[in-house]
């Protein structure tokens, strides 16, 4: 909340929401080493919804991957290491630049059928899981269902989507241009669905639904998760002001209170 107030730019919401999902993820789940970023046996991370960057640079920072306090507080400015979009080769610990709601998805589809690629020739060494959040957003583009359908078709078992579904934009509840079923349509694409529910903030729960997510299937699989934007700020939470607009030094406050 802090680097958006800072910048008066900024998706802080969010980064709150799914800050309990990205440290399940960096601290129990991926298998990788701050120390060796570029480990070829490593878990790839992509963040599809790249507006949420800050959580992603928090991670980052608190992994240990070389980003410092004056990096996040730099948020958003020129010539930082913590751009309003994460950017591969920028940022240490970045894979994929992100930005264009659905490329995260799609590039992850394509960074599994790589590490398939490379098992396959060069032995179970290299195997590696590659995980993607991806926003209600990132799964109404076309380039998602393109991607989604190949990756069903491929059978590609070890990709694991995080579906943030908040149902919320920027312009307000998603009700306003879409009435998809995306558990029908990903189970029809050939994936395996989790419906995780409401455990946003359940650390245990999302590592459950994590590891379950990486047993092998034949099927790539989609993990979804009901979350809160802006949780858990006292006025702004489930709001789509909490989407593209920084929180007030006053909303930072009580969302801070909130937490003690």
């Amino acid at each position: 909340m802090d680097a958006p107030l800072k910048a008066k730019s900024g998706h802080q919401g969010t980064a709150m929401s799914l800050a309990p999902l990205g440290h399940v993820l960096y601290s129990r789940v991926m298998r990788h080493d701050p120390a060796e970023p570029e480990w070829f046996a490593r878990d790839r991370f992509i963040l599809s919804c790249g507006h949420a960057s800050i959580l992603q640079y928090a991670l980052l920072f608190l992994s240990g991957y070389g980003l410092e306090l004056e990096d996040l507080q730099s948020f958003r400015q020129w010539d930082s290491a913590t751009p309003g979009h994460p950017e591969a080769g920028h940022t240490r610990g970045v894979e994929v630049t992100t930005g264009p709601l659905g490329q995260g998805f799609a590039n992850a589809v394509g960074m599994a059928i790589a590490e398939r690629e490379l098992t396959a020739r060069y032995g179970d060494d290299l195997s590696h899981h590659t995980f993607v959040v991806a926003g209600d957003g990132c799964l109404m583009e076309g380039i998602s269902h393109e991607a989604a359908s190949l990756a069903g078709h491929l059978g590609l078992e070890r990709l694991v989507c995080v579906f943030d579904d908040n149902g919320i934009t920027i312009d307000g509840s998603t009700g306003l241009s879409c009435s998809d079923d995306v558990i029908k349509r990903f189970e029809s694409y050939g994936w395996r669905v989790l419906v995780g529910g409401a455990i946003a903030n359940d650390l245990d729960e999302l590592e459950s639904m994590l590891n379950r997510a990486k047993e092998s299937s034949g099927k790539p699989t989609l993990c979804v998760l009901k979350t809160t934007i802006g949780d858990p700020s006292p006025s702004l939470s489930g709001k789509h002001e909490a989407h593209g607009n920084p929180f007030t030094a006053d909303h930072v406050a009580e969302a801070k209170a909130a937490m003690s």
